[in-house]
């Protein structure tokens, strides 16, 4: 076994992890600034409930 090898997968994949939670916590906070221009008072809860809600709409639809 090449722990070498596997060490360099693990750092790798940790990596690609903190982009993608990165990435995700940039897209939170650019809708909640969209949501925000026409709605000052909206929070966090507002933009996770719309994405649940997104997410029903895409799988309803994918269902049919």
């Amino acid at each position: 076994m090449n722990l070498q090898g596997d060490k360099r997968d693990e750092e790798r994949m940790a990596a690609n992890l903190r982009r993608g939670i990165k990435l995700t916590d940039l897209a939170l906070a650019l809708r909640l600034a969209a949501i925000r221009q026409q709605d000052p008072a909206c929070t966090m809860a507002d933009v996770m409930h719309e994405i649940r809600l997104q997410k029903e709409r895409a799988w309803q639809l994918n269902r049919t």
